[in-house]
């Protein structure tokens, strides 16, 4: 039975609410009007219209939850502009002309100006329109963004389309790929700005590409609808994106461990048997994932009775020795009249239909398939209780949406006539299919929601529209072992962070092909410090499972595995302030020191999180290369050797057994022992690791909770404080604490790298001499009884 309650409303033009304030003007001849609604200081938008008043429309790209908080204005009329200030943008409006120009409010230097401006041209044969604006490119001008794009990360003098599509065994230059996520940031040496080109219709992006002088986008339909976001920094202009379009919600914890997955594992032996050596091996894994061959004839919402014959047995005990379960769930429903999925679908009439009313039905994995219009929200409430079984009652823990930009066979997308409700808009297919994807994510996801209300959902989208990541956790799609995709890889997973996604990772390995023992060893080091760190592969080419590759490749691969799982206390609490703030996890280097323009061009380094600065090697027999460090003291992760050089770029040397990681010195990076799984350990001792740097301050963070269930959202949390102090021969360490500093560990310890060799060290805590402290190999180790206000340590100068 369909239960549509708690079905989130979708909000209707404008998708803002708060105290605002907006500007319209129309045009006697065009009759255009140009609206210009202020969200707060630094997001603007820009909205044109044929007609007096705008169509009621939805947006799937903003959150329905987004508060608009307005800001305090100055208005005032010259020379044929009315000028709009707030405490960060002046924008000046040409009335007659119909052009919104944006400067610095401070410096009056320009950011964003109008060229042509906009442009509209009419089909008079389908009533659409075709929409463009034209903005002046400046010369010191590079951008970044547009979520999965293979390229570089600098999109300079590049041109972009937006249409989601199953683009299997891409390379550099395919465009477009599976996501539309149509933001992109500009840099230029101490200024940055976002925009948001919020259509949902096939869009373009140029980033002086026909014209070196101009920026334009555009799209094949739909309103030119936009929004300029302006603030002091990138990763400030990408948080205030990802405020705009959702936060995510705090992922569980066990979802941010290791995920092996291959098309397929069956029968239910072959997962037993998988388990069993990773758990023999002392390799650490928290999820696998099921492909097609646990469904019956392929078909959703089915098990096969002789692969699987006690899913729900198997489920559980997999659960028991801490491996959860994810099913990959694609769109298309098989026509087959006994299978009441279908049944329920046809007599509801839940089916897209083509534009002379009859179903849409095409080939995809089952077979013949009609495929449900996930744009209409009885249809998401429907697809949700569809789950009752699988999460319900087996216990499945995550599901993996494929093959949902839509595509079906061979390699094409619905016919551009398919009909739509578009949450009480009907459309076509043409101004459906980006968001397709994204309404099936939200759609399971709230199935999650709904039959595990007291665990967070884990959901996987291989498509998605801006405002994916309020939903799902992504990956790049269908690539290829190769030292090109592994490239390609880095770029996309900075690209998605960029864009608001940082739960994102790609298939680590490969998913065609079969990689060379030393390029799978590099490419599951650089997946352990992505946001989502999963194995897949296609069978047909063999296995690619950890201890596959060597006993060499194996003992350096279970080392980056068991690195992620000493790190999950750092890269849950960076997942925290995502969620809370939409402060990006993965950073690219241009955006953390975009003051710096030689950094625009650069694209292998990037930061994770707060204080991790990694540098994966792109190419085979890479023994050692020249990296460049920032300015500041940063120590190798591994080693504990302190960069001299720093502002430049360096020759380190690169051994197989481990990535180029620099931490900052400083820096307070919490760690676990390692574990099997999360979990293993209810309360892990905890390890605060502290850096030396001679002078300045340095803050870190770290958040404690469950792991799972939402008591968090009661206070059972805790949310620790660290600010660092240094100087030539000594240290201060304090640390705050919300909620219950020793709820979560059951133990803590400070370990101190970088200090002088040859010393002999003395410290305090809260004015009270230590006992216990040690000295072991480079560290010196300071047991902590429950917490300290104040950690004071000093030794003799040299």
């Amino acid at each position: 039975m369909c239960s549509v309650s708690n079905i989130p409303e979708r909000r209707k033009t404008p998708p803002l609410r708060g105290s605002l304030v907006k500007w319209e003007y129309t045009n006697t001849v065009s009759k255009i009007t140009l609206s210009v609604c202020l969200a707060d200081a630094g997001i603007v938008r820009v909205t044109y219209f044929p007609g007096a008043v705008p169509e009621d429309e939805p947006s799937y790209a903003v959150s329905p939850g987004y508060s608009a908080p307005g800001a305090e204005i100055r208005e005032y009329d010259e020379d044929g502009f009315h000028v709009v200030e707030t405490s960060l943008l002046r924008i000046r409006i040409r009335t007659e002309e119909q052009k919104v120009d944006f400067y610095d409010v401070a410096t009056d230097e320009p950011l964003l100006t109008d060229e042509g401006g906009f442009g509209r041209e009419s089909k008079d044969w389908t009533g659409d329109a075709r929409v463009w604006i034209r903005k002046n490119l400046q010369e010191t001008e590079h951008f970044f963004g547009l979520g999965d794009k293979p390229c570089a990360l600098n999109l300079r003098g590049k041109y972009f389309s937006m249409w989601g599509a199953d683009h299997y065994d891409f390379h550099e230059e395919s465009d477009p790929l599976y996501k539309s996520i149509p933001f992109f940031l500009s840099l230029r040496e101490r200024k940055a700005y976002g925009l948001l080109f919020d259509n949902t219709c096939r869009s373009y992006f140029d980033f002086g590409a026909t014209d070196e002088k101009v920026l334009s986008f555009g799209s094949f339909g739909g309103l030119m609808n936009y929004y300029f976001i302006y603030d002091n920094t990138p990763l400030d202009i990408i948080s205030a994106y990802t405020r705009l379009t959702g936060t995510p919600e705090l992922p569980p914890l066990w979802a941010l461990g290791y995920h092996q997955s291959k098309w397929s594992y069956y029968p239910d032996k072959a997962v037993y048997n998988l388990v069993e050596r990773f758990r023999g091996l002392g390799i650490p894994c928290d999820a696998v994932h099921l492909d097609h061959h646990y469904m019956e004839r392929k078909e959703g919402f089915t098990w096969d009775k002789q692969n699987f014959p006690d899913a729900e047995g198997m489920v559980r005990a997999l659960e028991k020795d801490g491996v959860k379960t994810v099913l990959i769930v694609n769109p298309g429903v098989k026509v087959n009249s006994v299978n009441p999925v279908w049944k329920e679908g046809m007599e509801r009439n839940y089916f897209c239909r083509r534009s002379e009313g009859n179903l849409l039905s095409e080939e995809v994995w089952p077979g013949l398939c009609n495929f449900p219009d996930f744009t209409a929200p009885a249809v998401r409430g429907w697809w949700a209780d569809l789950f009752s079984r699988d999460i319900g009652k087996i216990g499945v823990r995550g599901l993996w949406n494929d093959m949902n930009e839509p595509v079906v066979f061979p390699d094409r997308t619905f016919p551009m006539d398919t009909r739509h409700e578009y949450d009480g808009m009907p459309c076509s297919h043409e101004k459906a299919h980006n968001i397709y994807g994204q309404c099936m994510a939200e759609a399971s996801w709230l199935g999650m929601k709904r039959h595990a209300p007291d665990r967070r959902p884990f959901l996987l989208s291989r498509s998605g529209f801006a405002g994916l990541q309020r939903f799902a956790a992504t990956w790049t799609g269908d690539n290829r072992s190769s030292w090109e995709h592994l490239k390609l890889a880095n770029f996309q997973c900075q690209r998605l962070a960029a864009s608001g996604i940082s739960f994102a990772g790609a298939d680590a390995g490969g998913f065609m092909g079969h990689p060379t023992p030393e390029l799978f060893c590099r490419w599951m080091q650089m997946a352990s410090f992505h946001g989502f760190f999963r194995n897949h592969s296609s069978g047909e080419f063999g296995g690619q499972e950890p201890w596959v590759f060597g006993q060499e490749v194996t003992s350096y691969v279970k080392a980056a595995i068991e690195g992620r799982y000493r790190l999950l206390p750092y890269i849950y609490t960076q997942f925290r302030r995502y969620a809370e703030t939409g402060m990006p996890v993965l950073r690219s280097l241009a955006l953390q020191c975009f003051t710096n323009k030689d950094t625009y061009w650069r694209g292998a380094e990037y930061f994770f999180g707060d204080h991790l600065y990694v540098i994966p090697i792109h190419e085979p027999q890479e023994g050692g290369r020249f990296l460049y460090i920032p300015e500041g003291v940063w120590y190798s992760y591994h080693t504990d050797s302190l960069m001299e050089d720093t502002g430049k770029d360096v020759w380190v040397k690169c051994p197989l057994s481990f990535l180029p990681v620099y931490v900052r010195g400083g820096a307070v990076i919490p760690h676990w022992p390692v574990q099997q799984y999360v979990g293993e350990l209810p309360r892990p001792p905890l390890t605060l690791d502290v850096w030396w740097a001679p002078e300045g301050e340095v803050a870190s963070h770290l958040y404690e909770d469950a792991g799972d269930g939402y008591a968090y959202r009661n206070g059972e949390c805790a949310v620790h404080g660290f600010l660092y102090r240094g100087g030539t021969n000594s240290l201060e360490l304090d640390w705050n604490c919300e909620g219950d500093p020793c709820a979560f560990h059951e133990s803590a310890e400070v370990v101190l790298h970088g200090l002088p060799a040859g010393i002999s060290v003395s410290a305090c805590m809260d004015g009270v001499p230590c006992c216990g402290v040690m000295r072991e190999g480079r560290v010196w180790k300071i047991p902590v009884k429950d917490k300290f206000d104040t950690l004071s340590v000093c030794w003799p100068e040299e």
